[in-house]
């Protein structure tokens, strides 16, 4: 009885399938020839679509998200080459733009033309100091890429400071700010020179040697003069902020900001010169700065009054 039934079953599914092929058959003749079907497929089509779409999105999706990512690490990788370049070719611009004021002057005052080469490496800001007057910085560069101690350093195309330690993968940078630190400057207006004193405190510089007498007036910018053989000429250090004449006193109280912000600098250039000082330090500044700490601490007792018997 079973036998029968699944013959039956058999039979009636075999009859089944010879039925859609032939409907298949007489459709496929059908749309082939004519286009009365159309309507019908058209219909099919829009109904299959969600589905296909459904089905499909998961992949659309892949693919966006692995282009978006692509392209976004493409571009950040642009942009950090962009803005490398952008700032070793701002450094170079400003050596560029100095050229020729200063071959003139060294040609009416020496007869002679010192031309300097130099080229830069860039390095990124690690950590900052935590003492408020020891204004340093570590940055991501060492001996192992030829850093040395006493290394001029830039950032964009303003003096930030020197190398004043080394490891193989990282240096120590003490900023132009630091209490320690001085630099030769000269008032781009008048040539007249002054001696720039770190002051500890952020984007803030102090100008001896000034006399009272001396052509100088807020909005003043000072370069880097070149004098002690370390820190190139004619690159941008401080704007003068405010000036304080006091009559009992030969030599103005000058202030200046600094050119380059250091709150915001991340990245500064390493800078190497054709013809590289002797000496390691700004040996001739940091004297001269230790001799008018000696006077204004002499010029104090002067003026303390002697107490009364």
């Amino acid at each position: 009885m079973n036998d029968i039934i699944d013959n039956n079953s058999q039979s009636s599914l075999l009859i089944k399938f010879m039925l859609l092929v032939a409907i298949s058959a007489v459709v496929m003749a059908v749309d082939y020839r004519g286009t009365a079907l159309q309507p019908v497929r058209t219909a099919l089509t829009m109904l299959v679509y969600p589905f296909q779409y459904a089905v499909d999105a998961p992949f659309r999706v892949s693919n966006y998200l692995s282009d978006y990512f692509s392209d976004h690490k493409k571009m950040a990788a642009e942009n950090r080459q962009l803005r490398t370049t952008l700032d070793i070719y701002a450094a170079r611009n400003q050596k560029y733009h100095s050229i020729a004021s200063e071959n003139r002057r060294l040609r009416e005052q020496l007869n002679a033309v010192s031309a300097v080469k130099e080229h830069f490496l860039l390095a990124e800001v690690l950590s900052v100091s935590g003492n408020t007057f020891r204004r340093k910085v570590t940055i991501n560069r060492g001996a192992n890429e030829d850093i040395y101690t006493g290394q001029v350093v830039i950032a964009g195309k303003n003096i930030y400071g020197q190398i004043d330690s080394i490891a193989p993968n990282s240096a120590e940078i003490m900023q132009i700010i630091d209490t320690d630190h001085a630099i030769h400057v000269r008032n781009q207006r008048t040539d007249s020179s002054a001696l720039a004193v770190g002051t500890g405190k952020t984007n803030l510089l102090e100008l001896k040697n000034i006399e009272a007498n001396v052509d100088i007036k807020e909005g003043d910018i000072y370069v880097s003069s070149g004098l002690g053989q370390l820190y190139p000429a004619d690159y941008p250090v401080a704007v003068v902020s405010s000036i304080a004449y006091n009559s009992r006193d030969s030599f103005m109280k000058v202030m200046a900001r600094t050119l380059t912000d250091f709150t915001t600098t991340r990245e500064v250039l390493a800078i190497w010169q054709a013809k590289k000082a002797a000496i390691t330090k700004d040996i001739e500044p940091q004297s001269q700065l230790k001799k008018n700490k000696q006077k204004e601490k002499q010029k104090n007792k002067q003026i303390t009054p002697r107490k009364k018997n």
